[in-house]
């Protein structure tokens, strides 16, 4: 077998179905996977999950749905062009890889956020600060000792991206705990970081893949099975690094064009950061750089909108094909390092459109994220964030969280049935009552805060708190 054959494995944790497929399926087996998730729960949430603006109103801005749905668009569009690419170059990969890089990349791009918390990346950040500071805690001290320093430092360096390996591997019940049973290809595309959460977390390494990291230790056995069976050894699955291109494309411009419809940031900011951030050396970037003026000269004189608006959507999509296509030159250039595990970077960054990503990113967190209403809102979620965490540990900490008349068995009533039945009957590991270990139920809290949509968290945390009824 070849390294793609490996990498683009179907097999599955589980081969039963429920149901028996038609004979006039012509779906490949990640083409199933995308139908499989698309009609989901978790991806229905994205829909009232922030992308840049919280709880925000209008029907314009990008929510994680919207986002999610352009990064699998972009990441398909990636998929095919680097499947042409291959097929060109080695005609024997064409039953290997025809439509199966692209399927797999739509697939990954719809879902990889469906394991973010509520508000944002400043969620998964009011969650790592709450563990580190329950963790310290001296009355908290006889279920903190009984924690291995990995499943602490699960909690402490809280990650979306790993909660959306622990969603899709076991949190959706249905038969058993294999989750919605994806193959084994997708699920390893979808782990940015293949490391542990001691291994990884180390932002200033080179080495992209170190900077985070990918699986619970509830999951390890999971991942490595799939790194097993995909041969992926210690680095990425080479998809990753096309999902995470994918999604750096996806919002790196739509961001932008988010905050001037919002009026958080104008023309001449825009303009002014990507003349300074550009390099005119480089003829594509130069042409880039004068379509907004030719944009703008562009806009009919009798329009009675925003031009601006115009202008920049225009731009957003040449931009966007710029880093597409420097993407998946760079990968098909790259191939064989990718494959063997050579390449360890961020593919965009290493790419012809690298100072693109730089000036987007510049205009955001200069500009957009900073603003007062954002920043305003985040404040809010971690109040709410942090009161839910508190009542919900608490509450499953306690000896009589299955007693339904206590409060705390109140409580525990409210967590979500699927994935108090997940971690009851299919724990990672049990005390010698037979109850979940402490790990578990704090794994369950977080399954449960991470499930929830910014609306419904502010609703919950106001009733609980007698906010309103």
């Amino acid at each position: 077998m070849t390294q793609w054959e490996h990498l683009l494995s179907n097999e599955k944790a589980r081969n039963s179905s429920t149901v028996q497929r038609s004979v006039h399926d012509g779906r490949n087996p990640f083409e199933e996977d995308y139908s499989r998730l698309v009609f989901s729960a978790p991806v229905r949430r994205l829909q009232d999950k922030a992308q840049v603006f919280p709880l925000d109103k209008s029907d314009y801005v990008r929510t994680r749905l919207t986002h999610s749905l352009e990064v699998s668009s972009i990441a398909r569009s990636i998929g095919s062009s680097i499947e042409n690419k291959l097929i060109k170059e080695k005609p024997e990969l064409n039953k290997i890889v025809r439509g199966k890089i692209s399927s797999i990349l739509a697939t990954i791009g719809l879902v990889h956020d469906i394991g973010n918390p509520p508000f944002g990346h400043f969620g998964e950040a009011v969650i790592q600060t709450f563990f580190k500071e329950w963790f310290k805690d001296e009355k908290n001290q006889q279920f903190v000792n009984t924690l291995t320093p990995e499943q602490k430092a699960d909690f402490e360096n809280f990650e979306g991206n790993t909660q959306t390996f622990r969603l899709l591997t076991k949190l959706n019940y249905l038969i058993d705990d294999k989750g919605y049973n994806l193959t084994f290809a997708t699920l390893a595309s979808i782990i940015k970081y293949p490391r542990s959460s001691i291994e990884g977390n180390k932002p200033q390494d080179k080495r992209i893949s170190y900077h985070k990291f990918g699986y619970f230790q509830s999951e390890q056995a999971t991942f490595e099975a799939i790194k097993e069976k995909t041969q992926i050894r210690s680095g990425r699955h080479p998809l990753a690094f096309l999902l995470e291109a994918s999604d750096d494309i996806a919002y790196s411009a739509a961001d932008i064009e988010d905050g001037l419809k919002k009026n958080v940031i104008n023309y001449e900011i825009i303009k002014d950061v990507l003349g300074s951030e550009l390099n005119f050396n480089k003829p594509a970037q130069k042409e880039l750089y004068e379509t907004l003026e030719k944009y703008k000269n562009e806009v009919h004189s009798g329009y009675q909108g925003n031009i601006y608006e115009v202008v920049l959507q225009r731009f957003r999509i040449k931009a966007q094909g710029y880093m597409i296509e420097s993407v998946v030159d760079l990968f098909c250039k790259k191939e064989k390092q990718i494959l063997n595990g050579e390449f360890d970077e961020d593919i965009i960054l290493a790419s012809e459109a690298k100072e693109v990503r730089v000036a987007f990113k510049r205009l955001a967190s200069k500009h957009i994220f900073s603003h007062q209403s954002i920043v305003t809102k985040e404040l809010v979620g971690e109040k709410i964030i942090c009161g839910l965490l508190d009542l919900f540990v608490n509450t499953v900490m306690s000896a009589d969280r299955n007693k339904p008349k206590t409060k705390n068995g109140k409580l525990y009533s409210l967590i979500s049935p699927n994935y108090r039945f997940i971690c009851e009957t299919y724990p990672y590991d049990k005390t010698s009552n037979g109850e979940p270990s402490v790990y578990d139920r704090l794994l369950l809290v977080t399954d449960f805060i991470c499930g929830m949509t910014d609306s419904y968290a502010l609703d919950l945390y106001q009733r609980l708190t007698g906010i309103k009824l």
